[in-house]
């Protein structure tokens, strides 16, 4: 099975070469490893100007989240032959085996979609970040299992499962071509739930591989994982979009009935936390995917645009 690795960058080529070399040195090295430049102030390409030859980037001019900047990169490796995708987050650390194990059971059973990583904070010591997703239409839509958990052995079961987390994932080319790419319009954060489902609906398989393993800086992209973040914002609004997209209407109205319901304790939680600036900014979001409103990018702080290169097209090009 020829895999690429798909990497997304964004302002933080220091993270993204560790994740590089993690993949350099493992057990089964991609054919491709291309790195996605989603508008970066700076030439991410001077990190790694010691390994000319190794890298293929798609440079693109304005930020277009994670689900566009992924969307690049992997149509760039199907043209290129890739018949896997392996699409990790740049603040990600593959263990050596990762993509082996993730390999393997991808090509061991034609029916599955797509397999995922046991991801492990990058503390000392670690903690379990995420095993693998639950879709429950409660009050945050979706439950992570295995989220924070201090023992690292736990969820040490391959599983077949709603969906896994996008931070690092084995996508099979047969179903890229089946399902489509991400639903850009998600620009980040549910984007791996939604594929998933999608997957799902059209009769393959997600499956959860607990020997595969990364290790994640949570949420380095968007400087921390505070309430006051725009995860807060994009996580209401894609979530909304989602139950609007997904949903039948008893599960649209169970949502409502959670989401109310999760509404009042979190802000009263906020409230004595003295966090309402980011419950303002949870509602906003959820008003803006109820009303679809354009992202407010600017006022988030994720407006982007690369200066540095003449590629208004986000050409792909061999570094």
């Amino acid at each position: 099975m020829r895999v690429a690795a798909v990497i997304v960058n964004w302002n933080r080529a220091d993270l993204t070469r560790k994740c590089v070399d993690s993949l350099q040195r493992g057990h089964l090295v991609p054919a491709w490893i291309v790195v996605v430049d989603n508008g970066s102030r700076e030439d991410p390409r001077q990190a790694f100007a010691d390994i000319p030859g190794a890298i293929s980037w798609v440079l693109l001019r304005e930020n277009r989240g994670f689900a566009g900047g992924a969307n690049a990169g992997i149509e760039y490796a199907l043209q290129q032959g890739a018949e896997a995708i392996f699409l990790v987050n740049n603040d990600a650390v593959a263990d050596p085996n990762c993509l082996f194990e993730l390999a393997e059971a991808l090509a061991a059973d034609t029916k599955l979609a797509a397999v995922g990583a046991k991801t492990l904070t990058q503390e000392d010591p670690p903690r379990i970040h995420t095993a693998y997703g639950v879709l429950t239409y409660h009050g945050p839509l979706v439950q992570q299992r295995g989220w924070m958990e201090p023992d690292i052995s736990k969820f040490d079961r391959f599983a077949e499962v709603d969906y896994v987390s996008g931070c690092a994932m084995l996508l099979r080319r047969q179903a890229l071509d089946d399902v489509g790419l991400f639903d850009s319009e998600f620009f980040a954060y549910h984007e791996d739930l939604e594929w998933c489902v999608r997957a799902r609906a059209a009769g393959y398989r997600v499956a959860y591989v607990p020997t595969a393993v990364v290790r994640h800086r949570m949420h380095a992209s968007t400087d921390g994982g505070g309430y006051l973040s725009p995860i807060t914002y994009l996580s209401a609004r894609n979530a909304v979009l989602f139950v609007r997209k997904h949903a039948s209407l008893p599960l649209q109205l169970k949502y409502a009935v959670h989401l109310a319901v999760n509404l009042v304790k979190d802000g009263l939680f906020r409230w004595r936390r003295n966090e309402l600036a980011g419950f303002r900014l949870r509602l906003q979001g959820l008003r803006d995917g109820l009303l679809k409103r354009p992202l407010p990018l600017e006022r988030l702080g994720l407006a982007s645009r690369a200066t540095w290169h003449d590629d208004p097209l986000g050409e792909a090009r061999d570094g």
